[in-house]
């Protein structure tokens, strides 16, 4: 069954990026990405392929690693990778069984940090958008306040405005 291959600006739409992004990203980490070429030279992006510009996007953007630091995240993704081949291929049963239980649990706490990630972003989202409430209705508040205390002098100024005409000699109850 043939693989699905995208083009550079369909993979660059996928993970919502330019495709010159996707173009820097191979110069700088092509060791990781691999992208191969059809026979007139244009890049054919696999599902694979796509699946480490997930990785590299997410450290990149949310979690704000400079290039450099990526490079170093996914060298030692490929180490772990390769010295849990190693054991496994070198050990008995037994132990190889406990060597993959123990990669599950470290690929179930890395989802963990990544899902505690996310939750603090949302609650962040959260607090903005409750603080941002908070001010609407503040300002709600302050002009129906504004409001009564126009009313109020208004009220006030009507009542020394007829105090005002029956003490004046010129006023209209005098005449």
């Amino acid at each position: 069954m043939e693989q699905e291959q995208y083009t550079t600006s369909e993979a660059a739409r996928v993970l919502n990026v330019a495709p010159s992004t996707l173009r820097y990203w191979e110069s700088e980490l092509n060791n990781y990405l691999q992208v191969p070429r059809n026979e007139n030279g244009y890049r054919q992006y696999n599902k694979e392929n796509l699946e480490v510009l997930k990785r590299i996007k997410e450290y990149l953007y949310n979690q704000k690693y400079s290039i450099k630091q990526v490079r170093e995240i996914l060298n030692l993704e490929e180490s772990k990778q390769d010295i849990a081949a190693t054991l496994v291929g070198e050990t008995d049963p037994r132990l190889s069984s406990l060597v993959s239980i123990l990669l599950d649990k470290l690929k179930g706490v890395e989802q963990g940090i990544t899902d505690l990630q996310e939750g603090q972003k949302n609650l962040k989202q959260e607090y903005l958008q409750a603080v941002k409430l908070l001010n609407i209705t503040s300002e709600r508040r302050d002009r129906e306040l504004i409001k009564e205390i126009r009313k109020r002098l208004e009220q006030k100024k009507d009542k020394n405005n007829s105090l005002l005409q029956r003490l004046l000699p010129w006023g209209k109850n005098n005449e």
